[in-house]
């Protein structure tokens, strides 16, 4: 009795890992290190950066060598950065917008207060080889460009067509997405961070619905798409063709 019970359990756990699938990535961070005019690192600088159309707030502090970071931060923008330390003039950025996955890299040379405003220097190229940026064989479509493409039939086809990875065929039962030259059906499809591949295999599309020629998601309301050959985030995982994330659009604070 017991070795059947034994038996049983471990049949659980193959069945449990079976079905386990990798999380896309639904955010974004930025990172960077504060100096002075000489050079020298400002520990404690206080870095916020304000997401202006909802007013979401995010802020960080410098460590003893200068540097920052902000995780999990709302894809798209505008942000305004904002960098200040005692005894130095502030340094705002404007206009900031974040790509999904990625990390946009802020560095800011602060001015002391008493002499006068000089221009400021800002370096967005990560200096390390192991950049916030360097993530793989990927694709960003953001929202101008959803906002330009032409969309014939309105669905995420319209708009992987942008990797060069990706190869897009039509047929009878709809359009079929083969990225690096795998079967449709090995894509993983993420809906803020949620799996929505076609479960049982049946469309062509390999999206929820693509049997009966209707779209999982509405276009109007995608924020950005993220199509990763070979990410080198653990996080998406479950695929051996293309991984295609796509996050939605979030509130404002306008009517």
């Amino acid at each position: 009795m017991k070795k059947i019970t034994k038996l049983l359990m471990v049949m659980m756990l193959f069945a449990m890992t079976s079905t386990i699938y990798g999380q896309g990535s639904t955010t974004s961070s930025m990172n960077g290190k504060v100096v002075d005019n000489n050079g020298a690192p400002l520990p404690g600088a206080n870095v916020v950066a304000v997401h202006t159309a909802s007013g979401t707030k995010y802020g960080s502090a410098t460590d003893f060598e200068g540097l920052y970071r902000i995780a999990n931060m709302r894809v798209g923008g505008p942000y305004t950065i904002t960098i200040s330390y005692v005894g130095f003039d502030e340094f705002i950025k404007e206009n900031v917008f974040l790509q999904l996955g990625q990390t946009f890299r802020v560095n800011a040379n602060l001015k002391e207060s008493g002499n006068t405003l000089e221009e400021v220097v800002i370096t967005t190229q990560a200096n390390s080889l192991f950049g916030g940026n360097k993530t793989g064989a990927e694709t960003i479509i953001n929202s101008k460009k959803i906002q330009t493409l032409p969309s014939t039939s309105r669905s995420v086809a319209d708009f992987v067509r942008l990797t060069p990875q990706a190869s897009i065929s039509e047929g009878s039962d709809g359009f079929s997405i083969s990225i690096a030259g795998q079967n449709n059906r090995f894509n993983a499809i993420y809906v803020d961070g949620a799996v929505n591949n076609d479960t049982f295999g049946l469309a062509g599309s390999g999206t929820n619905g693509g049997q009966t020629g209707v779209n999982p998601f509405s276009v109007d309301a995608i924020e950005q798409f993220q199509v990763s050959v070979a990410p080198f985030d653990v996080r998406k995982a479950g695929f051996t063709g293309g991984s295609i994330n796509v996050i939605t659009k979030s509130g404002k604070n306008e009517l």
